[in-house]
């Protein structure tokens, strides 16, 4: 249900590995052998799929640095597991509390969560020096402005600590409500001239069905230019879109129904692969609109803040989550010169923020 992301910029051939398979559906517990260090009788010791993906780097193409290859890792993943969540965090950084990962789960999970994009926690360092003198705690920035922003349509993606909704990354609207908790939806219908949000009445319908023959035909010839010729990719988008909602009940608009979750996964196979393959190809972006309007966007060096005011400009929500324990931790800069290349993206968020 949750792919986990790592972008490394440094990736010079394709190259795609299988590290652990897909789990069996059904519960493997664990022994209480000698040699086992921890009894594990009564622990459910399946672990996640996990795959080494190194995207293709062929001279003559521009491979769009970071952004490139998180939309390369959204696409690849789409094929291989097709979690309805995604952890996007820095080489740096690692999970220091496993329970925030349920807690962005219980906002996505929640009344109104179909609208969240993103789920964003604050950015935490280890190594700080006692007077800490190049400010790697961030406090105006993490616990003022973010706070504050949370507030309104949800504060700014920072590139880090981030669980985001898979499809909010395709480029697709949020749910629309006849009901809106918030000024700020208020707001953003009220001068439109055809607010879908204000006069579509939402009905529960499974994946994105409910429309005519006429729009998906209209649908289906704009997926490829769209979102490239993988017939796979396409596919994958209205399984994970469902798998993302809260459970049908009274009250809950566009719910999935109870057990979805739990159908068995089927086996990988050369032509799953070779598809995964396929999709982080070179040319595979060429006249489609990733980048653009679709996925992390280019032609920025802070694409982590384009990407967020795309959402945001479409109608979605995020969240600012803070727990007692810190979420995530990195490495914190050691000299004046990291600290100024780290802080540039702050700098300019400051500036917009002003």
């Amino acid at each position: 249900m949750l792919s986990v992301f790592c972008p490394d910029t440094m990736m010079l051939v394709m190259e795609m590995q299988v590290v652990l398979a897909p789990p069996r559906s059904e519960p493997l517990m664990g022994s209480a052998d000698e040699e086992n260090l921890i009894d594990t009788t009564d622990i459910d010791i399946r672990l996640p799929m996990l795959v080494y993906v190194s995207r293709e780097k062929r001279p003559g193409y521009d491979h769009n640095k970071k952004a490139g290859a998180m939309n390369a890792m959204v696409r690849t993943s789409a094929i291989m597991s097709n979690g309805a969540f995604i952890l996007n965090l820095d080489c740096d950084h690692y999970i220091y509390n496993s329970e925030a990962l349920r807690e962005a789960m219980c906002f996505f999970m929640d009344r109104g969560g179909d609208r969240i994009c993103y789920v964003q926690f604050p950015q935490r360092f280890e190594g700080v020096d006692p007077n800490d003198r190049y400010a790697n705690h961030n406090t105006v920035f993490f616990d003022v402005n973010m706070r504050a922003l949370d507030g309104l349509q949800g504060p700014f993606y920072v590139g880090t600590g981030c669980v985001f909704r898979r499809t909010a990354l395709y480029g697709l609207d949020p749910p629309q409500h006849t009901v809106h908790p918030g000024c700020w939806d208020y707001l953003c219908c009220r001068g439109r001239k055809k607010s879908k949000i204000l006069k579509q009445e939402v009905k529960a319908t499974d994946f994105i069905g409910g429309t005519s023959d006429e729009e998906d035909d209209i649908e289906s010839m704009l997926l490829p230019k769209r979102y490239g010729d993988s017939t796979s990719f396409a596919a994958s988008i209205p399984v994970a879109e469902k798998q993302g909602c809260p459970l049908a009940e009274t009250g809950v608009l566009n719910g999935r129904p109870a057990g979805a979750l739990t159908v068995a996964r089927e086996p990988l196979d050369a032509s799953t692969v070779a598809e995964a393959i396929n999709v982080i190809s070179c040319t595979y972006e060429e006249k489609t609109e990733w980048g653009k309007r679709v996925g992390w966007i280019y032609g920025s060096v802070t694409e982590d803040v384009v990407t967020g005011f795309r959402m945001h400009n479409r109608g979605w929500r995020s969240i600012y989550c803070v727990t007692k324990l810190d979420a995530f931790r990195g490495t914190a800069p050691i000299n004046l010169t990291d600290r100024l290349h780290q802080v540039r993206i702050f700098l300019l968020l400051s500036c917009l923020d002003a």
